[in-house]
């Protein structure tokens, strides 16, 4: 499975993000964009992977996918410095989105995922009540995505049907590579070329249990150094609040090449045309996409009128709200990394490194990055 990612000053969260990735999905092909008002570079980071694993990261710079004559030219003048910056992030996005799924699918990959560095994906397998709080629109019935245009040949004799949550496996026990290959002439993986992925906002939460914070973590690791671990409150799972629009996984195969050289929407629905409503209903999707709520500082310091403390506040509360619940679907990720790479490399691939200064990065040549 492969993956785009555009990152802004995100080191400290990007070791865990790659670590579990790559054991969960596993993640092989990575291209990541730097924010250019970030202040540091992950190139050490990305460095040490791509020497160490199988895991081939490719490093973009904004030549590599911004052109520069277009570049903010449909933003109008009179927005505020705050509307602006926002503006031009979600153009750059979009413009990335749709070069990095342009560059999966020239390479010959598949499902390519599309999430941020504070978010982590894995089987939406059943939970208790988790079909209560249903909010309005949550799970009502939108237009169907077309369907792919080249579906995959049926082998004979084969009766399809729809992929069933209830046989989903847990973390480790399949990849979900492996799953959906298992699935592949089931619904919605042989007639859809983008799945829609629930969105769960995670958190601490007010109460911590320190005995299942501690529960199966490996020898000679500190559980409240990895946010997948000492974070294991949700809210309502089927609330808008808090949770926010889902994320996709899409077949690159299955979209014509003519539409990714179009561009693409945004990151929650990248082709209308092709993609499920963008708030997908959270009892019938099979994957979900754990996001972890930041620090209020790490919040505020996006630069956007949009975030305030009222509105964190009312974010964080969600986690110990009605139907609320704890859980450790993501726990057993740490044991298995550990069990593939062995301790040793484990500990040096999991350590946040210290970053080189951006400026200092840009001597580096990009594709040292490339095998």
């Amino acid at each position: 499975i492969s993956a785009c990612l555009l990152v802004k000053d995100e080191n400290h969260r990007l070791p865990e993000w790659l670590a579990y990735h790559y054991t969960v999905l596993p993640l092989r092909n990575l291209v990541v964009a730097v924010d250019p008002n970030s202040t540091m570079s992950p190139l050490s980071i990305l460095q040490r992977w791509n020497d160490t694993t199988e895991m081939n990261i490719t490093m973009w710079s904004n030549s590599d996918y911004l052109p520069a004559d277009l570049y903010g030219s449909r933003i109008p003048p009179n927005l505020t410095e705050s509307q602006r910056r926002v503006r031009l992030h979600r153009e750059r996005q979009q413009r990335f989105i749709a070069r990095c799924l342009l560059h999966h699918q020239m390479n010959g990959r598949q499902w390519v995922v599309l999430v941020d560095t504070d978010e982590y994906v894995l089987f939406n397998r059943p939970m208790k009540n988790d079909n209560r709080g249903i909010s309005d629109g949550a799970c009502r019935k939108w237009p169907e995505p077309e369907q792919v245009m080249a579906k995959l040949p049926m082998p004979p004799p084969y009766e399809q049907r729809s992929s069933d949550r209830k046989e989903l496996p847990a973390v480790g026990e399949m990849t979900i590579a492996e799953y959906i290959t298992r699935e592949q002439y089931n619904s919605p993986w042989y007639n859809q070329s983008c799945i829609a992925m629930a969105r769960v906002l995670v958190g601490e939460g007010k109460s911590k249990d320190e005995v299942k914070i501690e529960q199966g973590i490996p020898e000679g690791f500190n559980a409240y150094n990895f946010e997948t671990m000492h974070s294991r409150r949700h809210g309502n799972v089927n609330s808008h609040l808090g949770n926010h629009w889902g994320k996709v996984i899409i077949d690159v195969r299955r979209i014509p090449e003519t539409i990714l050289e179009k561009g693409a929407g945004n990151i929650h629905r990248p082709f209308k045309r092709f993609c499920p409503h963008a708030r997908p209903c959270f009892p019938k999707t099979l994957l979900k996409v754990n996001h972890y709520i930041a620090r209020y500082d790490e919040y505020e310091g996006r630069l956007d009128d949009r975030r305030h403390m009222k509105k964190y506040q009312r974010t964080v509360k969600t986690l110990d709200g009605k139907y609320g619940r704890s859980d450790d679907d993501t726990r057993p990720w740490l044991q298995h990394f550990v069990e593939k790479v062995g301790n040793e490399r484990a500990h040096n691939l999991t350590t946040q490194l210290q970053s080189i200064p951006l400026n200092n990065a840009r001597d580096v040549h990009i594709e040292e990055l490339q095998r």
